[in-house]
Parts: structure tokens; C-alpha cells; sequence
């Protein structure tokens, strides 16, 4: 079996509550509710609306920030619409300090996970827009990795790579700032994005994980 336990720094299932299971943290929920996982099963994952402006909110943690430029973010998502952005998570401040965001403002259709120094003047992966982008696929679940292990920042699309890279930026890492982890919403400087759609089972690690470790967790 895989090994998919070590590392592990974070984990919201999601199942209909606001849980970091690892850390023992409880999430603040604003207009989200409880909605049927990717196997059917009710009450099981979180449904976010842009309308609603959904969001939830952690407080800040260690665990969530990655200032040895070193880590693998994993979420299950399914989105309702590409009308407007999305933003699966974040952990930034409306106008700073900054870390990552993972959304699709650079094209409706594409994930990217922005990624900043915590003055937000520069990016510690790649130069924008960035080339790790992952499309998106209506009304489907599907299960989105990004993996940094300090020289470059992948992205796995339901454990599989796509074929676009991101370079570390010589001399730039992440902060651990102050701000808190959000899920449903994010951005750059002075814009919030809205998730519209459901999320579920996120994981963090401290660590870059195989393609041996994502089929495992992908199948699972």
C-alpha cells in the first residue's frame, strides 16, 4: 500500500461540517451547505454558491502555509458554471499579505494556483500566467493536485500530470503569514472570487507525492 500518511499536515473531509481532522480546527461556515459526495452519498461534501457568496473559514495555521516552497495541495471539485471565476481555496489577504490561491482568473475554463511573495510583487513559481493549468469540467467530479517540490509546481488532473510546469523563481519562498485558510473564495490584490460549485476531501502535505501515491488516493 502507498504510503499516504506521512506528511499529511491537513485534511478537510468535509462531511457536511468544517473540520480539519488533523489539527483539531474547526471552520467558520458562511452560506454553504451540506451536498452528496462523489460516490452519491448525501451530506457528505460542501456546496458553495457565488451568489450566496460562500466561503469557509479556518484560522490561520502553521500546517497551511509552506515557506520551504515544498508541498502537495489535493481537493475534489465540481463546478457548476464557468460564467464567472472560481476560486477553490486560498490563503491570502484581500489586499495582502499573500500566498496562494487556486482559482481560474487567468481563463474561465483553467485552474492555476497563483502563488506570491507575501508582499504579493512576485511569484515564488513561474511567471504569469502560469503554465500549470488544469481545464475544468462541468458538473463532474474530478480530482485536482498541485505539487511543488522547490524547482518545479505540477498539476495532476484525476492522477494524471498534465504536461505544463511552473519553475521556482531563484531566491523567492511562500511566508507563513497571518491570514486565514479559505475555501470558496480567493484572488489577487483587492478581488474576491466565488466559488460556484461543491468541494470536497482536501488534503495538505508537507511533501511532493507520486503518481503511485495520487492513484491510490484517487481510487480510494
Amino acid at each position: 500500500m502507498p504510503d499516504i500518511s506521512s506528511g499529511l499536515v491537513a485534511y478537510f473531509p468535509f462531511d457536511g461540517s468544517a473540520i480539519d481532522s488533523v489539527n483539531n480546527l474547526s471552520g467558520t461556515i458562511h452560506e454553504v451547505t451540506a451536498t452528496e459526495n462523489r460516490r452519491g452519498v448525501r451530506e457528505t461534501a460542501m456546496h458553495f454558491s457565488r451568489y450566496n457568496f460562500s466561503y469557509i473559514e479556518f484560522p490561520n495555521h502553521f500546517n497551511y502555509s509552506f515557506p520551504n516552497n515544498i508541498f502537495t495541495i489535493n481537493c475534489w471539485v465540481k463546478v457548476d458554471d464557468t460564467d464567472e471565476v472560481n476560486s477553490i481555496l486560498s490563503k491570502r489577504g484581500y489586499t495582502g499579505p499573500f500566498e496562494y490561491s487556486l482559482d481560474s482568473h487567468f481563463n474561465n475554463s483553467f485552474f492555476n494556483f497563483d502563488n506570491w511573495v507575501s508582499s504579493g510583487s512576485g511569484s515564488v513559481y513561474g511567471i504569469d500566467p502560469l503554465k500549470s493549468s488544469v481545464q475544468i469540467h462541468l458538473n463532474e467530479w474530478h480530482m485536482i493536485t498541485y505539487i511543488a517540490d522547490g524547482t518545479w509546481l505540477t498539476v495532476y488532473s484525476d492522477a494524471n500530470p498534465i504536461f505544463e510546469a511552473d519553475l521556482h523563481n531563484s531566491g523567492l519562498s511562500f511566508s507563513d503569514t497571518d491570514v486565514p485558510l479559505q475555501f470558496g473564495v480567493g484572488g489577487g490584490w483587492g478581488v474576491n472570487y466565488f466559488f460556484n460549485g461543491s468541494i470536497d476531501d482536501v488534503s495538505f502535505y508537507n511533501r511532493p507525492l507520486n503518481q503511485t501515491q495520487l492513484k491510490y488516493i484517487y481510487r480510494k
